[in-house]
């Protein structure tokens, strides 16, 4: 039997990895109309394809953390479901059964997604436009809130203490990036109107070959 310290340190560390893509993604796309317009203007397809990239990787993520406990005879997965039937205190088992349930809640609403267009492309689905993985942003929340909440009392017992998921800096390199890109656009407007402001540049470029 696995080490139960070592599997909740894992599973510690892969929520932290998910949680952080996913505030990476909110960061991108769901603050405001002036950053969308902002990624629209400096490379509209790319971002485009980057926003749909990240929607299937967080829902495969999601749903692999909350994947049965076995695959088969000695392919136990890391998930929500094999955690909470390993060994704990009566008030301990109690509370992460409770939290995989809301768990599964949600992820019965994108498990379709997972199996029909993300790890395999179903036919009838993609030739048909059929909408798959629908969720409100409130059912999103439920499942961040329960998934912290899981954590935690996994953590309590078998480690110490609450143990945060958010552990993405407010000002990581998404952050940066929007800075250069705002920066980038207004050098474009400086390219523009600026008399001689090119001939200026010549061989002072940092990145010229990049």
């Amino acid at each position: 039997m696995e080490n139960q310290r070592e599997v909740v340190e894992a599973f510690c560390d892969e929520c932290v990895w998910v949680r952080s893509i996913r505030t990476h993604f909110a960061d991108l796309f769901e603050t405001n109309t002036d950053r969308t317009a902002l990624l629209s203007d400096v490379a509209n397809i790319f971002f485009h394809d980057i926003n749909l990239i990240l929607i299937e990787y967080i829902l495969l993520q999601q749903c692999k953390l909350t994947d049965p406990a076995s695959s088969g005879k000695d392919k136990n997965n890391l998930t929500t479901n094999f955690i909470w039937s390993m060994d704990w205190s009566e008030e301990t088992g109690k509370i992460l059964r409770s939290k995989n349930t809301e768990l599964m809640k949600f992820q019965k609403l994108i498990i379709d997604a997972r199996h029909k267009l993300v790890s395999h492309l179903d036919l009838k689905s993609r030739l048909q436009s059929i909408g798959l993985g629908n969720f409100s942003k409130e059912d999103e929340a439920n499942f961040w809130r329960a998934l912290q909440e899981f954590i935690n009392a996994a953590h309590a017992e078998m480690i110490g203490g609450p143990y945060d998921i958010n552990a993405a800096m407010q000002e990581g390199d998404v952050a940066s990036l929007i800075h250069a890109l705002r920066d980038a656009v207004d050098y474009d407007q400086l390219v523009e109107n600026e008399d001689g402001f090119l001939l200026r540049r010549i061989n002072q470029r940092r990145y010229e070959n990049a």
